[in-house]
């Protein structure tokens, strides 16, 4: 399969949309057609904006020799220092038990394993000890997020030998989900019956879904058999309750604690808290987007009205990404064994690298811009730049001034040209090769992080496209277009609705005509024109642009006619003044009407 690099994507896309946008509106003239083209395309006031390049640094891993008291971890299994701070807070064998967690990390930091191995190393021992009944409840807003986490959970159920006697079901309204009788590698356990009869340790669900489990009676045999049992409630994506939702879910849960409470065989929990001894852990990428005191205190008292439980001040796990500097911590000693070092990356080498690896398939593009950077101490090692494996090219990335200077220009979101203009400033006209190579070098990393996995920063490419209606026409000789919304700049020709013929390709614009006569209407009517033609209200008109047969009917009688925007245009030598007369009907249609 063909990796799909979205930096060099963008580009693609740019293009083939411009070049649909140009043949579907196939104006016949040419310099209409050239104006709406270096309109379309226009950097500043065009339909795309950006693309806008994002990075962020690696997650922070936990150290090698961190200790924590979970008797189980997946194999091979490496954590990050905020899933170390939830594995400590969410063990159930610590004492005191578990604590009420908020996970706010950013995507792809691992959230679902923050609170899942905690999880599942309480059912492991949980079992062991004889403890029958659900463990963890477990819901999400969507049931697509509840299917893709049950497939990532039976996955791991079965490839683990310790998770062998964990049973672990999926409960939402989804029929196709109802059949599994067991966990296997290609779902967990759906059938109703055997839920309801033989609750299994992990469910899956959403809120209605509960919300349906604690009305019906047949389902009461789940909470009886869970009530002493039950010890994590989690409620992923926790930024999506709030609001009426919120109210609803908070409400769910009271309910849920009550429920519990009424057949619990053990003290239940007292005073404000009514689901204890069961913990509640929330999940967001969101809520973790502003950090601080106030914003760590904002979502405990949030969670607070959700969960109905107090969160102290560490319940708040956030992440820890690597700085520059702890990335590239021995970098300089494996330079030293490639003998290579940077070479300073300016306006002049970045247009020439560009130049150097443009056209080349991806894996080889990343390699020699790389490489580029660089020059080499030891000649005889000088063939040795296009074969560097994945780990040489991170190495080369961790260790050249530019890259660092690059990976903290765009920890904010930021367009290319001004990455560009920042960090190789040079000419205006080598701007698209400077562009370029800015483009270059996010793809590189990109693949990088591809190649090798998290060991590399992690990249994004956002391209915005505006979509394509309220476009005015300039009423001028020379062909210029604008957007109706954004107002008109200062001393500019009136416009007015652009228009075009689909049979002849022949453009123009769209006016009103006053109320009686052959006048324009009023100057402040102009806004109005869409609206009257689209509730076929007023007297819309199609004023055709037609520079040919103009330059014609100039030939013939001497003189150019009276308005600019009828079927014989002004010719190109003589600006037309601004339209306040339109012309006789006959000569405002377009060409090819009957």
């Amino acid at each position: 399969m063909t990796e799909l690099c979205p930096p060099l994507v963008a580009g693609h896309l740019r293009d083939a949309l411009t070049d649909f946008l140009v043949t579907t509106f196939a104006l016949s003239d040419d310099d209409a057609q050239a104006g709406l083209s270096a309109f379309l395309t226009d950097p500043a006031d065009g339909i795309f904006k950006g693309p806008y390049l994002r990075t962020s640094m690696p997650f922070a891993p936990a150290p090698a020799r961190a200790e924590h008291a979970l008797a189980w971890m997946p194999a091979g299994f490496h954590p990050y220092t905020h899933q170390a701070a939830a594995f400590e807070r969410l063990d159930s064998s610590r004492p005191g038990g578990p604590q009420p967690t908020l996970v706010v990390t950013g995507t792809g930091s691992g959230k679902t394993e923050a609170f899942l191995i905690p999880v599942l190393d309480h059912v492991i021992r949980a079992n062991a000890a004889g403890v029958t009944g659900m463990k963890a409840l477990i819901l999400y807003p969507m049931n697509a997020l509840a299917d893709d986490q049950a497939g990532r959970l039976a996955r791991l159920i079965t490839a683990e030998p310790a998770l062998g006697g964990v049973r672990a079901g999926l409960y939402t309204g989804d029929d196709a989900t109802g059949s599994g009788t067991r966990v296997t590698d290609s779902g967990l356990i759906g059938d109703r019956r055997i839920i309801r009869d033989d609750p299994p340790d992990i469910l899956l669900t959403n809120y209605k879904m509960l919300d349906q489990l604690l009305l019906r009676g047949g389902d009461q045999r789940l909470w009886e058999a869970s009530a002493d049992s039950l010890q994590y409630l989690v409620l992923d994506e926790f930024h999506t309750y709030d609001g009426a939702q919120g109210t609803d879910v908070a409400m769910l849960l009271r309910r849920l604690a009550w429920a519990l409470d009424a057949r619990r065989t053990r003290p239940a929990g007292d005073g404000p808290h009514p689901l204890r001894p069961v913990v509640p852990i929330g999940t967001s990428a969101t809520l973790g987007a502003d950090d601080g005191a106030d914003s760590d205190r904002a979502m405990r008292d949030f969670a607070r009205q959700v969960f109905g439980e107090d969160f102290d001040e560490d319940s708040v796990v956030r992440e820890r990404r690597l700085d520059h500097e702890e990335w590239a911590e021995g970098a300089a000693a494996g330079l030293d064994r490639m003998r290579v070092r940077p070479v300073t990356v300016n306006s002049v080498t970045a247009a020439r690298l560009a130049d150097e690896v443009r056209d080349l398939p991806l894996a080889d593009r990343c390699r020699r811009l790389l490489a580029g950077m660089y020059e080499y101490t030891d000649p005889n090692v000088q063939d040795r730049r296009y074969r560097y494996t994945g780990e040489q090219q991170l190495l080369l990335a961790e260790a050249h001034p530019f890259v660092r200077a690059y990976l903290k220009a765009t920890a904010r979101a930021t367009a290319v040209r001004d990455l560009a203009e920042t960090l190789l400033p040079g000419a205006p006209d080598s701007l698209a090769d400077r562009s370029e190579f800015i483009l270059d070098l996010h793809a590189a990393l990109a693949h990088l992080r591809t190649a090798l996995g998290r060991v590399a920063p992690s990249t994004e490419t956002h391209l915005w496209i505006r979509e394509l209606t309220r476009i005015d026409r300039e009423a001028a000789d020379v062909p210029r277009f604008r957007w109706a919304d954004d107002g008109a700049p200062e001393q500019a020709a009136p416009a007015f609705p652009a228009v075009y013929c689909r049979r002849c390709g022949r453009s123009g614009w769209g006016v009103l005509l006053a109320t009686t006569g052959t006048a324009l209407a009023a100057p402040d009517k102009d806004k109005t024109i869409r609206g009257s033609h689209a509730r076929r209200e007023g007297r819309f008109r199609a004023l055709i642009s037609a520079p040919r047969e103009g330059a014609l009917d100039a030939d013939e009688d001497g003189r150019p006619p009276a308005w600019p925007g009828s079927t014989r245009a002004t010719a190109p030598s003589r600006p037309p003044p601004a339209p306040t007369t339109p012309p006789t009907p006959t000569r405002g249609r377009c060409p090819c009407s009957p």
